[in-house]
């Protein structure tokens, strides 16, 4: 004789507040519900880290090569018709985003540490991110390193939709938001 249960079983990537749960019936039959559990947590799983691995890699990417000012570089990070938002300016293209890295030549030395990558596939070609940002700036004036700095210029996260395009993984929008700044700043 075989009993069934009802089982709820909350899903590992719930959508926003809501709570999605499958339902299963199983038997007393371990092997019937360990296979039941194995399809269930394979269901509610990602199928592809090979996107989130693309997606952290543009993110770090973009990081280490706006630190060097590598105008084409960081152009190939995003699509042809990408916008970046900063602290209010946007830049529209592909080739306005290259532009303001070459602006940033007569700026400060800048350093931009990445942690915190979080990457949420939407589809097989669309993905979005949030990744936390601790920015730290120093004069450029005949700069040798070490540079002296008194503390991080700002700490915020990038907001980053991601495209897969023919020539791979791209960032099709790209938003800073500051969490932390100096109170001078504001």
């Amino acid at each position: 004789m075989v009993v069934q249960k009802r089982l709820r079983v909350r899903s590992l990537k719930p959508r926003l507040h809501d709570a999605v749960f499958c339902d299963i019936r199983f038997s007393r039959d371990w092997k019937t519900l360990s296979l039941v559990m194995a399809i269930t947590l394979a269901a509610c799983a990602p199928q592809d880290k090979s996107i989130e691995a693309a997606c952290t890699e543009l993110v770090l990417d973009y990081a280490y090569h706006r630190d060097r000012l590598d105008a084409e570089q960081i152009g190939e990070l995003f699509t042809e018709d990408a916008t970046m938002s900063l602290l209010g300016d946007v830049f529209d293209g592909r080739t306005a985003i290259m532009q303001r890295t070459l602006d940033g030549k007569s700026g400060p030395v800048t350093r931009h540490l990445m942690s915190t990558i979080r990457i949420f596939p939407e589809s097989a070609d669309s993905a979005t991110g949030v990744s936390y940002v601790t920015i730290y700036l120093a004069p450029r004036r005949g700069s040798t390193n070490p540079l002296a700095v008194e503390g991080f210029a700002g700490i915020g996260e990038y907001h980053d939709e991601f495209a897969r395009t023919p020539s791979g993984w791209k960032i099709a929008s790209r938003e800073f938001r500051p969490t932390f700044v100096y109170e001078d700043q504001q």
